[in-house]
């Protein structure tokens, strides 16, 4: 096999073991050897591929959170209603099942307060917010009021990641594995099932108090 058929498969291996990790110790606590020694690589040829640590950290947020929000930007462009909805709910679930480490990844950031949160939030997950944001203005008939709509893709970003982040304890509560594909098949059913509630609550949600 040639190098240039070698690149491709070699930058995937290493990406999902520096995602592993990253979502084990962080960034601070993860060191070059170790994502070369679990990629069996040596350090000299990972640089190859990433030029340091904190590239590789941006690749693994790009391959990660980049489809998500691309995801939500094409939302509003997309004719369709409640089945654009399902297939956009659909996509962001088998995304996170390609990538069940990336919701811990930036749980560990949250949790410790690490050196990268800024930019981790302003960099990624504030546009991700921006474009669920940006869906639910354009949506007609939309039961939330306007200052509503970041708490609501907010809480909902925290209930598509807390699966992937809860699935250990989860896994010991219902004797089950949370990441399996029956198991993600029926989240995903579940979370569909829960935005056409959320969007079709015509009364209650959007009206003020006093």
């Amino acid at each position: 096999m040639s190098r240039e058929h070698e690149i491709g498969p070699t930058r995937e291996r290493i990406l999902d073991c520096a995602e592993a990790l990253f979502a084990e110790r962080g960034l601070a606590g993860t060191a070059v050897r170790d994502i070369a020694r679990q990629a069996g690589l040596t350090p000299a040829s990972l640089y190859n591929h990433f030029p340091g640590k904190q590239a590789l950290y941006e690749a693994v947020l790009e391959r990660g959170v980049g489809p998500l929000i691309g995801l939500l930007e094409a939302l509003p462009a997309r004719p369709g209603g409640a089945e654009t909805i399902d297939d956009t709910i659909g996509a962001i679930m088998a995304h996170l099942a390609r990538h069940p480490r990336l919701p811990r990844l930036v749980q560990y950031e949250a949790l410790t307060g690490g050196a990268y949160l800024a930019r981790l939030g302003r960099a990624w997950l504030r546009p991700l917010i921006e474009q669920g944001v940006g869906a639910m203005k354009r949506e007609p008939g939309s039961p939330w009021a306007e200052e509503e709509h970041p708490l609501v893709i907010s809480a909902w970003l925290q209930i598509v990641f807390g699966h992937f982040t809860l699935a250990p304890v989860l896994g010991v509560v219902f004797e089950d594995d949370p990441l399996s594909p029956e198991n993600l098949a029926r989240q995903t059913r579940f979370l569909r099932k829960l935005a056409h509630v959320l969007m079709s609550a015509r009364s209650g949600p959007a009206q003020r108090e006093g």
